[in-house]
């Protein structure tokens, strides 16, 4: 029954009639301030409810000033992150966990999300954390995304290496979805994804602001290897015009999944046989 509690909401979060999510964050004013895009709630207001958007991770006071101003329709999947730490500390890179899972549930999130930042020293409180996340999800059927991100600086090879790695470690402790940041090369991005996309939905982030060719660029690459989708936040609200690029993106995805069906449709040569009928030598169907 959890099981199929946990796949019913983490498909709230793929856009209608696709199997691609295009989820939004919102969680950086905890972290980095009142950055451009999400000043207020009302700045937000503007586009959260656009309809390329499927799903938004947010906190929970920015999810209540969100309901509170009805900008959430039914199809949007609402993930609330439960781990937080500003940069205003002096070891920000270790996110402690800032709300229960019964708020969640009671705030009616469709899923949870924590943020691991692997920088060579925490590694036991990040595996803690997923571990005992997973855990108390797990009693009430809601998904949970890791945001698994490297912060040691390696060469490249290594790099791929160690991302590699540290998304295993939480598909080893259970969790349903990872979202991670986009490599410096996006070519690197087939040997990250290869075979962890079997066994998790894996979201790639925007990362810093780029172009908008670069941005549908990498939404094309993580769909076309396997990627569950994007997990794109300001690359879209500190766009002048967030809904454009949702649509692009959400075009894209479109357009990587059209081209996916006609590949594994049946040649117009070669009908398909249906139950109870069987070919001649001649080729022909009886």
């Amino acid at each position: 029954m959890t099981t199929t509690g946990k796949r019913l909401r983490l498909a709230r979060f793929r856009l209608p009639r696709s199997r691609y999510g295009l989820i939004v964050p919102i969680d950086h004013g905890l972290t980095v301030g009142p950055i451009a895009g999400i000043e207020s709630t009302t700045r937000i207001t503007g586009w959260i409810d656009h309809g390329s958007v499927s799903g938004i991770i947010a906190h929970k006071g920015m999810i209540e000033r969100l309901a509170a101003h009805r900008c959430f329709s039914s199809s949007v999947g609402i993930m609330m992150h439960l781990t937080g730490m500003s940069t205003l500390a002096a070891d920000p890179d270790r996110k402690l966990r800032l709300t229960s899972m019964e708020t969640a549930v009671r705030y009616g999130a469709d899923a949870v999300s924590l943020q691991v930042n692997f920088d060579g020293e925490n590694d036991a409180h990040n595996l803690e954390l997923i571990g005992n996340i997973v855990d108390n999800a797990q009693p009430y059927g809601l998904p949970v995304l890791a945001m698994v991100y490297d912060m040691v600086a390696k060469p490249r090879e290594e790099k791929v290496a160690r991302q590699r790695h540290l998304m295993r470690i939480a598909v080893e402790l259970g969790v349903d979805a990872i979202k991670i940041a986009p490599p410096d090369e996006i070519s690197d991005l087939p040997e990250i994804l290869k075979d962890i996309v079997d066994d998790v939905a894996v979201f790639c982030a925007g990362g810093t602001i780029r172009s908008d060719e670069a941005l549908l660029e990498l939404a094309r690459q993580a769909a076309i290897h396997g990627a569950a989708g994007v997990c794109v936040g300001r690359n879209v609200f500190q766009r002048a015009a967030p809904g454009e690029v949702l649509d692009r993106i959400r075009a894209e995805l479109a357009a990587v999944e059209a081209t996916a069906c006609r590949d594994r449709a049946p040649a117009v040569h070669e009908p398909v046989l249906r139950a109870g009928m069987s070919r001649k030598p001649d080729g022909a169907i009886s």
